[in-house]
């Protein structure tokens, strides 16, 4: 009796479960995948198909890997597409974390970049956010529905934020630290719209006649 609780302890004690697999891109392309088994570390797969928009430059990449689940920032099976447009960089992503083998064997749409009638006061340049002297007006895009502002260390001196993001970010300290990085504080606050600019701009042309 002894002799088999002492083989059933050792058993538990050397047992260790099976790791999660999920799909991995085998080239830079994501063209093709194969199925790998994840580190202990990983405890979900990741899907992302993301883009990247410097100045008339855009570029798209799809990934599929292991993951953390702190790596993920987005809730497991939902879905989530972020988007951080600061006029002259924007990265968007659509992202799917799940837990379960290979379930992130599908590859997701791309963000969309057609500007969405939503407006953000924003940086024109990065030498304009670093000297903190930004007066530009940005057309959002995409899934991108709230506006933001703030800082990030830069040097001695801190670098303006300013421009377009997804709501969704706003309350998302993990996403906002790996879109932003780690010591950006912002805050977020409704867009105007074209039409609302257009009111408030028929509603000055009126107020100046009256006043001549």
């Amino acid at each position: 009796m002894q002799l088999l609780l002492t083989a059933c302890l050792t058993w538990a004690l050397l047992h260790t479960a099976e790791s999660l697999r999920c799909h991995r891109c085998a080239d830079q392309a994501c063209s093709n995948t194969t199925s790998v088994d994840c580190p202990a570390t990983s405890t979900a797969c990741r899907t992302a198909t993301s883009v990247m928009q410097t100045g008339s430059t855009i570029s798209s990449t799809v990934v599929k890997s292991c993951s953390s689940l702190l790596n993920c920032t987005t809730p497991l099976t939902v879905e989530t597409e972020l988007s951080v447009n600061r006029g002259f960089s924007r990265e968007a992503h659509t992202q799917l974390c799940c837990a379960t083998d290979n379930c992130n064997f599908q590859t997701l749409a791309v963000p969309s970049t057609s500007v969405n009638g939503k407006h953000c006061p924003s940086c024109s340049s990065l030498a304009d956010s670093l000297a903190g002297s930004c007066s530009a007006a940005l057309s959002c895009a995409g899934v991108e529905n709230s506006c933001f502002n703030g800082t990030t260390p830069s040097g001695s001196t801190q670098a303006s934020l300013l421009g377009c993001m997804s709501r969704n970010l706003c309350f998302n300290l993990a996403a906002q630290a790996s879109l932003l990085g780690s010591d950006a504080r912002i805050t977020c606050k409704a867009p105007w719209s074209v039409r609302v600019s257009a009111a408030l701009l028929t509603f000055g042309l009126t107020a100046c006649k009256v006043l001549v």
